[in-house]
């Protein structure tokens, strides 16, 4: 071609491809990372350029000339497209997708004043913790970091009890990371621990940190965005979508509470930050800490294969003592508080009113929402269920409504039953609602707050509730899993987990796993100041043994055990796994369009991968749409990839209205 040349994109669609286009490279120069218009599908929207191929199978004729460049400057190099292609082929999901999730759209479509302005903005702050000052590394501390610097080759698992410092130990690294004239990220498995980690850092590293998450306001993130591009801001810290952040020369990534699955993605680009974070450190030759009182198995298995460096730190900073921790059995009657509240122990309402009165505070842990788990008739059993969904709708008392937390519809409380007309409306289960309201008549004189997704609507409430706590203008604070993960307030004396054992028996191979590591997590928030924290750990079932090794602390005989499990069972680690997904409006469709493919993988595949089902997903029906799932196990990555993109192109092949979603190393299986 004489004039024009061809360019090769990648548009934000759900295609499995890249495409052809013409521009003319003397009237606009491009180069790869460049954002450009495109017609695609009838329709104008915006591609990456990928690279600007000699040849193409497109007939002449076919070929479009690209539209207008929105983004002339690179957004990312040669390097991080390698990047960008593994996560696109290991997760099983479209290129230019990929490349969507990691350049926001607001920064595409701002104009060039728009940009210049974002740079003006002043830095994100969280008010609660200023001022901070670099502290004396203890002689753990101190061995750890040396560890961690002699480290090159290897991510490094940094196994810290709680309350150990690895805060510190995060700081200090980056501060070398720095010093060596490159950039670092701190990845945080919930927005919750933003800002303190924040405010930590950013009182080290002034004007330096730049921070990013689902919370952020467009023109926030657009602000964020550019400062990290521009290379003004050379930290980040960030919930999952922070380890596509577009830093150069990086030098570490630190993935804090490494164990928690809010790193992984549950829907479009299913990616798991954490492994993501690894492949990207090695594609640039950065270094890896991954950070956890309770490690995830598969972490502290890539320890003991040697794939990971293993690193301790078995105390707690200034010597604090861990907690005194109490089984209290919920059985018995005449332990409750009262026959209204099955859910509390005298044992716990005695040592809540004894802190207090020490003038300390105290958290109570319950991981579940609302006032009750559901309304149901006393007349004739029938119980509120969602109209789009296979789940019972949360009763909410204030204000009173039928909540569903999968679609989000609320509906009005009934005067009567919709089945029998019957007046005796009853709610049975407890959630942290009803916990606030009843400790309220209990200790009318004690200061309660509730930290949870009910309460916590903007930004500007967590960091309100964050630093009501840290000031202690809070005596009890009772909160959901927003709680459990890595918050340091030195006023918790007490912690009371309500129900210790309900996650126990979910049909979920990870059940004890997460129980161990709930347990761990939130009993380390007690006693991080002067005093020896104290939990009482309330349970139906207090003769399971993984209570008593998460209450021991004894995290190798729980990974022994549970490695065990996991080797007669065929589970990851031993195991690579992925689950095809299913959806459609149409119950019988979705039914035969999975049989079909499970079929076709079954008399296709050449190796050795096992296929489980297809079955009915435990939350059958999602949003007014019917879901079947199935698993495949494999033992090797390369095995697993063949049978997903078999898979992927028989479900193309069938052209049905069914949704087929991949999801590789799935974290949830319901």
């Amino acid at each position: 071609m004489s004039e024009t040349s061809l360019i090769d994109v990648a548009v934000p669609v759900r295609v499995g491809s890249s495409f052809h286009y013409t521009f003319d490279p003397q009237a606009t120069p491009l180069t790869v990372g460049s954002v450009v218009e495109v017609t695609f599908a009838r329709r104008a929207t915006y591609a990456f350029v990928l690279g600007f191929p000699t040849a193409t199978e497109v007939p002449k004729d076919k070929l479009r000339p690209i539209g207008s460049v929105l983004v002339p400057e690179p957004l990312f190099d040669e390097a991080m497209l390698k990047f960008f292609r593994w996560v696109a082929e290991y997760y099983c999901h479209p290129l230019g997708e990929v490349i969507a999730a990691a350049v926001p759209k607001a920064f595409i479509t701002a104009t060039d004043k728009q940009r210049a302005k974002a740079l003006e903005t002043k830095p994100l702050e969280f008010e609660g913790l200023k001022h901070e000052k670099p502290q004396e590394l203890t002689a753990d501390q101190a061995k750890a970091l040396a560890e961690i610097d002699e480290e090159t080759a290897r991510p490094v698992l940094l196994h810290g009890v709680t309350g150990s410092g690895k805060t510190e130990v995060y700081i200090q690294a980056l501060e070398r990371t720095l010093a060596a004239g490159k950039t670092g990220m701190i990845l945080v498995p919930e927005i919750a621990l933003t800002p303190q980690l924040l405010g930590r850092f950013s009182c080290r590293f002034p004007g330096k940190v730049a921070v990013l998450h689902s919370d952020l306001s467009p023109k926030e993130r657009l602000a964020q965005w550019e400062k990290i591009r521009r290379g003004i801001c050379t930290v980040v810290i960030g919930a999952r979508s922070a380890v596509f952040a577009p830093l150069k020369d990086l030098g570490l990534i630190i993935v804090d509470e490494e164990h928690e699955t809010s790193f992984k993605q549950e829907d479009s680009l299913r990616y798991h930050a954490r492994d993501v974070a690894i492949v990207r450190a090695k594609a640039t030759g950065a270094r890896v800490i991954l950070g956890s009182a309770t490690p995830s198995l598969e972490s502290y298995s890539n320890t003991l294969s040697g794939r990971y460096r293993y690193v301790t730190l078995p105390n707690r900073v200034h010597q604090r003592e861990m907690p005194r921790v109490e089984i209290v059995d919920l059985r018995p009657k005449e332990d409750w508080h009262s026959l209204e509240t099955p859910w509390l122990s005298r044992k716990l309402v005695v040592r809540l009113r004894e802190t207090l009165a020490a003038g300390q505070q105290a958290m109570l842990y319950l991981n579940r929402l609302g006032y009750a788990h559901f309304l149901y008739c006393g007349d004739c059993a029938h119980t509120w269920r969602c109209r789009q969904c296979d789940v019972a709708l949360t009763y909410y008392k204030h204000p009173p409504s039928l909540r569903c937390h999968y679609c989000g519809s609320s509906h009005a409380v009934p005067n009567s039953c919709e089945a029998c007309s019957g007046t005796a409306l009853e709610t049975l289960g407890v959630g942290t609602e009803q916990v606030e309201k009843e400790l309220k008549a209990i200790l009318p004189t004690a200061r309660i707050s509730r930290l949870d997704r009910s309460v916590i609507k903007t930004r500007h409430d967590l960091e309100s509730i964050l630093t009501s706590i840290a000031s202690r203008e809070i005596d009890i604070v009772i909160g959901t899993q927003m709680l459990a993960k890595g918050h340091d307030f030195p006023g918790i004396a007490l912690v009371g987990i309500l129900m210790a054992d309900a996650t126990l028996n979910l049909p979920d191979f990870r059940a004890n796993e997460r129980t161990f590591q709930v347990i761990t997590q939130v009993s380390g928030r007690a006693g991080r100041g002067g005093i020896r924290g104290e939990v009482i750990l309330q349970s139906m079932n207090p003769e399971s043994p993984i209570l008593h090794q998460a209450i021991a602390g004894d995290a190798v005989a729980f990974y022994k055990a549970e490695l065990l499990a996991r080797e007669q069972a065929g589970f990851p680690p031993v195991k690579r796994l992925a689950m095809l997904r299913f959806q459609h409006k149409n119950a019988q469709r979705v039914q035969e369009f999975s049989e079909w493919v499970v079929q076709f993988l079954n008399q296709k595949k050449k190796n050795s991968c096992q296929i489980l089902g297809p079955a009915e997903a435990p939350l059958s029906r999602l949003k007014n749409l019917y879901r079947w799932h199935c698993l495949i196990k494999a033992d090797s990555v390369r095995e697993l990839q063949q049978t997903l993109h078999l898979a992927q192109e028989y479900a193309q092949h069938l052209k049905s209205g069914v949704q087929m979603a991949v999801d590789v190393d799935p974290v949830n299986s319901m």
